[in-house]
């Protein structure tokens, strides 16, 4: 019984954690609709706005601690007048935390 148990469980398991895994790929095209009025989205393009950090320099930012980037985009700035979805975010911090490699 253990055994069949732990035949259907891993397979589920992995299944789940590719399944969760941030889309750096996505979190892309979410940033050039979404973050490109203010940011600089890819590296040598101009920010919408001198206030706005380009994605590059918010990836040197958080290279220590990537995962903090998700986190903070939970909460945006208050100029920031996009909501993103939990998958989003994560899309987006992966992509972000791309650019810092």
């Amino acid at each position: 019984m253990r055994s069949w148990f732990c035949c259907l469980a891993l397979p589920a398991a992995l299944a789940t954690s590719d399944a969760v895994a941030a889309d750096a790929e996505s979190g892309r095209r979410i940033a050039e609709a979404r973050c490109v009025p203010c940011h600089a989205v890819a590296p040598g393009q101009r920010p919408g706005t001198s206030q706005a950090p380009p994605f590059d320099a918010i990836a040197r930012k958080f290279a220590q601690n990537p995962e903090t980037l998700a986190f903070a985009l939970r909460d945006p700035h208050p100029r920031m007048n996009v909501t993103l979805t939990r998958t989003e975010m994560e899309d987006a911090a992966a992509y972000i935390n791309s650019l810092a490699k």
